[in-house]
């Protein structure tokens, strides 16, 4: 199982410091809802993917440098934002689905992370990396787990539990925007925006269904600015403008469809993450946190990857660095602008 071993002391700016101290050591010794659920892809998975046939594996360092010095199985230096939740919430980080025996599945009480490296809101999307989980298998595993889980009350727990799913980016980098994909020859950008977002509601019913009422569900970020896909693309300028407009228009239909679906499932909750909005304002004021570098991955997964890496928004060609996720985890914990309707901490008390 995986350790909570990483303090909240980690190297960020002492704007940043001030603000993830005050929420940790009000967590220190409190645990404010009794678990934290991950599903997604590799913004969120802690590892699942070590223990599946897949070539979408975090295995080997750099992947971890910063976390203990140990690739755990993140796509990243350190932690991720669900990492930085869990803390904030009191709770220990929630260990893969897969790295556990079925004893600890049933034993684990304060969260479990299903989340799937390559994986999308369809379930063919990540398909030619092997046989990831998909996003109906993460929903089917933790809808068994529901029902074995040693707690006194499944339907308590779950209603005050949080559901933190982070997907959707694969869809379009690995799907709609693949030139081997049929997706984009039989869907123009508006109607597969729509219909990613219907399929993605499909899924959060089901989980409603099973028992989960508080939602953190993120919008997409603009993925046509990650290093992998701005280089690429040079004759856009810094990022590919009109693959992030394609992107924007799923934000769009995914934020209306979750305020409506708040309205139709009974005692339900859903936080929007708006990190589009999030990485253009890191950007634009990027002095603030101490990052230098907005376009470039700190490790080109080649070479040595860069000696600091506090002050690089992206880690590798795809994925965003821990400072990045600390930032992001910080603002929408305690914060309103970039997760709405609430920020988690009023979530909690929701």
């Amino acid at each position: 199982m995986v350790k909570a071993l990483i303090l909240c002391s980690v190297s960020v700016s002492l704007l940043l410091l001030f603000q993830l101290f005050s929420i940790c050591d009000n967590a220190k010794n409190t645990k404010l809802v009794p678990a934290l659920y991950i599903f997604g892809d590799s913004t969120v998975d802690a590892g699942n993917n070590n223990n599946l046939s897949t070539t979408a594996r975090a295995i080997s360092l750099p992947y971890g440098i910063d976390f203990n010095h140990t690739a755990t199985g993140r796509f990243t230096n350190g932690l991720t934002v669900p990492d930085y939740f869990a803390r904030f919430l009191g709770l220990p980080f929630a260990p893969p689905y897969m790295n556990l025996s079925e004893l600890e599945r049933r034993t684990t009480t304060t969260g479990l992370n299903f989340a799937s490296a390559s994986s999308g809101i369809l379930p063919e999307t990540g398909s030619f990396t092997g046989s990831p989980l998909t996003l109906d298998n993460q929903t089917d595993l933790f809808k068994i787990t529901a029902k074995t889980l040693d707690v006194q009350n499944i339907k308590v727990h779950l209603a005050k539990s949080i559901f933190f799913i982070s997907v959707g980016s694969n869809d379009y980098i690995m799907n709609y925007r693949n030139i081997a994909s049929k997706t984009n020859k039989l869907f123009s950008p508006d109607y597969f925006a729509k219909f990613l977002a219907e399929e993605l509601v499909k899924r959060l019913k089901k989980l409603y269904l099973i028992g989960a009422r508080k939602f953190v569900v993120t919008g997409l970020g603009p993925v046509g600015c990650i290093p992998a896909i701005a280089k690429s693309t040079p004759h856009e300028g810094d990022c590919a403008e009109s693959f992030n407009q394609a992107l924007l228009s799923y934000n769009k239909e995914l934020f209306m469809k979750l305020s409506k679906l708040q309205s139709q499932l009974y005692g339900s909750f859903f936080v929007h993450t708006d990190t589009f909005k999030f990485l253009h304002e890191l950007k634009e004021n990027k002095e603030k946190y101490g990052i230098t570098d907005t376009q470039n991955a700190c490790w080109d997964g080649k070479h040595d990857p860069c000696a600091v890496r506090d002050r690089y928004i992206y880690f590798d060609s795809a994925h965003p660095s821990q400072i990045t996720n600390s930032i992001f985890a910080g603002r929408c914990f305690s914060e309103s602008s970039i997760c709405t309707p609430m920020n988690v901490m009023q979530l909690v008390s929701a």
